[in-house]
C-alpha cells in the first residue's frame, strides 16, 4: 500500500512540475546534425527506477491505431476541407511545436494523426525523468517524441538519445543524431530513427535510451557511456503484424543514366517515417558510383513545388537506400531529380603508393600528393592531400575518400590500417582557400614493410554532372 501511495505521490507531483513549466519550458533548439556514433559503445540501463509498474507493465506496444498509409490518403483526398481544418490541430503533441520546429516528415505526421499517443511511461534515475510521449513506426523506422526532466541543481546537461537492444547494442541509426543540451526543468525532443534491420528480424523488444553527461564531457559522440551521470531506457514493444500494414510501396523498376551509367530505382516506400527509395548499379556499368549529387523528390505539380531532399543514404541487407522527408498529408505527384553522380573508372580504384621513396604510383587522377611521417618511435603516418576537382558541388553532396582497412605490401602480403586513435585518419579542410587540399591520416604503424603499398579506394570524391528525372508517382 505504502508502495503505491509513494507511487502515485510521485507521478503526480512530476505531472505538476510538466504542466507548470508547460509555457516556457518546452522550447528546444533543433539543430541539423550528423552523424551516429560507434555501435561499439555500450549502452547500460541498470539501476533505473520506473515510476509506473513492473517491466511488463511499461512496455509499449505499437499497435498503431492509424489505417494503411494508401488508405489513409485516400481518405484525406476525398474530404480535403475537413482535412484542412484539423491538419494543424496536434492536441496534446501541441507542446512539442517548437521543439519539432521544421522538420516536415515529424510536422506532416503530427498533422496526419500518424504518431500515438504513449500513457505515462517514465523512468527516473538520479533526478531525471524520461517520458515517451508519442510514437510512430513503419517498416523502415520509428519516430520518438520524447520529454527529459532534470531535477537536479545542475543548470545544464548533455545528453544523447538512441535506440538499443537487450544487449545495451544500437539497434538503429538515428536522422541525424547529435549530443543535445538539458537545462533544469523541461526539456522536449524528438528523434527519427531507422531500423539497423529488416522490421521482421526486429528483437521482441527494444529501448528507447538516453544518457546523460556533465556538460562538456559528451561533445564528442564518442564519450564512453561509463562517464554517464544517468542512463535511462524505456521499453517498447514492436507490433511486426501491425508494421505490415503500414506505409505504401511502389513498385518502380525503372533506370536513369547519368554519364552512360545505369542507375536503378527499383522501389519507392512512402510511410510516416519518410520515403525510402531502393537503388541499384547495373553490373555492367564501366563506373564505380559513390553517390548521387543532388537527389530529391519534386512535390507538387505545375509552377507548385515543394522540395523534398534527401537525409541519409545507406545500406541495408545487401541493398542500397536513399532516405527523403515525407510531407505525410500529400498525395500529389512525385519525381525523383538527379543532378549527376560521385564516380571513378572501376580499373581506377586502386592507390599504389612506394611510401619508401613517398611517390604515387597509381591514382584515379593527378590530385592526389603523398607524404610520410616518422615518430621518435618508429610509428610511420601517411599524409594524403586530395585536391578539389575542377567540377564542384555542394559540400553536402560531395564524398571523401575512403580507403579500405586492408591493403597489401609488394610481397602480397594483406595487412589492416590501425585505426586505435582515431584521430590519425581524419580529414581536414581549411575553407578560407577554395582549392586547397583535403587531409587525410593513415597510421602505416611501424613496421617495415616491402614497397609498393596497394589499397583499394572505396570513396573518391569526383563529381559528373548531368541532370536526369523519373516520375515517382504521378
Amino acid at each position: 500500500m505504502m508502495q503505491s501511495e509513494e507511487r502515485l505521490l510521485k507521478e503526480y507531483f512530476n505531472e505538476v512540475s510538466r504542466e507548470a513549466s508547460e509555457v516556457s519550458e518546452f522550447k528546444l533548439a533543433v539543430a541539423i546534425r550528423n552523424g551516429v556514433y560507434d555501435t561499439k559503445h555500450r549502452r547500460k540501463h541498470t539501476g533505473i527506477h520506473f515510476t509506473i509498474g513492473g517491466l511488463a507493465v511499461l512496455a509499449i506496444v505499437l499497435l498503431f491505431a492509424f489505417p494503411r498509409f494508401a488508405d489513409h490518403m485516400e481518405l484525406r483526398s476525398k474530404d480535403a476541407q475537413a482535412t484542412l481544418s484539423s491538419a494543424h490541430d496536434w492536441g496534446e503533441f501541441e507542446v512539442f511545436r517548437t521543439a519539432v520546429g521544421s522538420n516536415l516528415t515529424v510536422t506532416s505526421a503530427l498533422d496526419a494523426g500518424l504518431i500515438q499517443r504513449v500513457n505515462s511511461t517514465s523512468v527516473e534515475q538520479n533526478g531525471f525523468v524520461l517520458t515517451v510521449n508519442g510514437i510512430a513506426a513503419d517498416q523502415k523506422g520509428i519516430i520518438v517524441l520524447y520529454t527529459l526532466q532534470n531535477n537536479t541543481m545542475e543548470n545544464s546537461q548533455n545528453f544523447r538519445v538512441s535506440l538499443i537492444n537487450e544487449k545495451n547494442k544500437l539497434a538503429g541509426w538515428n536522422v541525424p543524431g547529435i549530443v543535445q543540451n538539458a537545462k533544469r526543468g523541461i526539456t522536449r525532443g524528438y528523434e527519427q530513427i531507422l531500423w539497423d534491420d529488416e522490421y521482421t528480424k526486429l528483437p521482441e523488444q527494444l529501448f528507447v535510451n538516453t544518457e546523460i553527461f556533465r556538460e562538456g564531457e559528451s561533445n564528442n559522440l564518442y564519450v564512453k557511456s561509463e562517464q554517464a551521470v544517468a542512463s535511462l531506457s524505456v521499453p517498447i514493444v514492436p507490433d511486426k503484424a501491425s508494421l505490415a500494414k503500414t506505409g505504401n510501396t511502389l513498385q518502380i523498376n525503372k533506370s536513369l543514366v547519368i554519364a552512360g551509367q545505369s542507375i536503378e530505382i527499383k522501389t519507392a516506400y512512402i510511410a510516416a517515417t519518410g520515403i525510402y527509395l531502393e537503388t541499384g548499379q547495373d553490373e555492367h556499368n564501366t563506373k564505380e558510383i559513390f553517390g548521387l549529387i543532388s537527389p530529391r523528390l519534386m512535390l507538387g505539380s505545375g509552377n507548385d513545388f515543394t522540395g523534398l531532399y534527401s537525409k541519409r543514404s545507406y545500406g541495408l541487407v545487401g541493398r542500397q537506400i536513399i532516405l527523403f522527408d515525407n510531407d505525410n498529408t500529400s498525395n500529389e505527384p512525385l519525381e525523383l531529380k538527379i543532378d549527376g553522380i560521385q564516380a571513378i573508372d572501376k580499373d581506377a580504384t586502386e592507390l599504389i603508393i612506394d611510401t619508401g621513396k613517398q611517390q604515387i604510383i597509381k591514382s584515379p587522377d593527378d590530385r592526389l600528393k603523398v607524404s610520410i611521417s616518422t615518430t621518435g618511435r618508429g610509428k610511420r603516418t601517411m599524409l594524403l592531400e586530395l585536391y578539389p576537382p575542377v567540377q564542384k558541388v555542394s559540400a553536402s553532396y560531395d564524398v571523401n575518400m575512403i580507403l579500405d582497412e586492408r591493403f597489401t605490401d609488394g610481397k602480397g602480403i594483406a595487412h589492416t590500417i590501425n585505426y586505435d586513435d582515431i584521430s590519425l585518419y581524419s580529414h581536414k579542410v581549411d575553407i578560407t582557400q577554395e582549392n586547397s587540399p583535403t587531409l587525410y591520416y593513415i597510421n602505416l604503424g611501424s613496421q617495415t614493410l616491402p614497397q609498393p603499398l596497394t589499397f583499394k579506394i572505396n570513396s573518391y570524391s569526383n563529381p559528373i554532372k548531368e541532370n536526369v528525372s523519373l516520375f515517382i508517382r504521378k
